[in-house]
């Protein structure tokens, strides 16, 4: 298997164990990753986990850093404030465990990881309020 097929599976993880009975603010409907079927009935909130990127950083022989970029969008209802989804913003990154999951290394800059994130409002008549967590980790890939 390789790290970055380890790496997603401890994001999803960690990403799973958001719920009050863990210390989170809220308890999630579910975790998605790209290409896993989310039905309708699954009501928010729940996070859709995509990969943006997966950058080549430095090599060295067989060994190769890499940036992959996590999309987290955190979906909830229509009628949660700007502040539940500030709530679940902080969720997600103490759930990342700012350099908590073992397959990750510090970024370029020494962090654990870097991340922003983009706060939309419903919009003509959507049901939903989300947040889109955009989140950097390196990794070492071996081939």
């Amino acid at each position: 298997m390789s790290k970055a097929t380890t790496l997603t599976g401890q994001v999803k993880a960690a990403l799973e164990a958001i719920s009050t009975a863990n210390g989170y603010s809220v308890n999630l409907s579910g975790v998605f990753l790209f290409g896993e079927r989310k039905l309708d009935s699954i009501a928010a909130p729940y996070l859709l986990v995509n990969i943006s990127s997966d950058d080549l950083v430095d090599f060295r022989g067989k060994s190769a850093l890499r940036n992959v970029v996590y999309t987290v969008e955190a979906v909830m209802g229509r009628s949660s404030s700007l502040q539940d989804l500030q709530a679940l913003h902080h969720d997600i990154i103490k759930a990342l465990g700012l350099g908590a999951l073992p397959a990750s290394k510090p970024t370029a800059n020494g962090w654990p990881f870097e991340e922003s994130a983009e706060f939309m409002p419903d919009q003509d008549g959507s049901t939903n309020r989300t947040l889109t967590s955009s989140i950097t980790l390196a990794y070492i890939e071996n081939y």
